[in-house]
């Protein structure tokens, strides 16, 4: 048995992020552990910090807007699996620095994400896996997700 009592499954919403929730409720079901469901959305302003992107027509950056369309998407996921009753929340941030102090925060002594091997060593390396793995003080498990098995 588990000695995690309290889990946080970090979601990016991708299509396939259903087989990392369904890997974390398990376990979390198993051990009686406490789960956390939690997205952050990556929201990076430009580099000159002009919000309204003067000079790009049609391009704006609303950040509610982005919170809002991953909230419901959450949710949905959530639903879809029987997680209705299961706490999520949806952050602005970075994902890289901000799971690790969601972590702490939250007194979390297992994060769940998802790993997927897109690009290469370069995009492996620069994960958001290997950054919370680096950065947080709790075990880590890192559910490889495998996009060419549909192939």
């Amino acid at each position: 048995m588990s000695s995690h009592r309290n889990i946080i499954v970090c979601l990016d919403l991708a299509p396939d992020c259903d087989a990392v929730l369904t890997r974390a409720a398990a376990m979390a079901r198993d051990s009686g552990a406490q789960l956390t469901a939690l997205h952050i959305v990556d929201h990076m302003p430009p580099l000159d910090l002009d919000y309204g992107l003067g000079g790009l027509p049609g391009l704006e950056l609303d950040l509610q807007t982005l919170l809002d369309a991953a909230a419901a998407r959450l949710e949905t996921l959530m639903s879809d699996a029987g997680l209705g009753d299961t706490p999520r929340e949806v952050i602005a941030g970075t994902p890289n620095t901000d799971i690790p102090i969601q972590a702490r925060e939250r007194g979390a002594d297992l994060i769940v994400l998802g790993t997927h091997d897109r690009t290469g060593l370069g995009r492996l390396l620069g994960s958001t896996a290997q950054a919370v793995i680096r950065h947080t003080p709790c075990d880590v498990l890192a559910v490889h997700i495998d996009t060419e098995a549909d192939e």
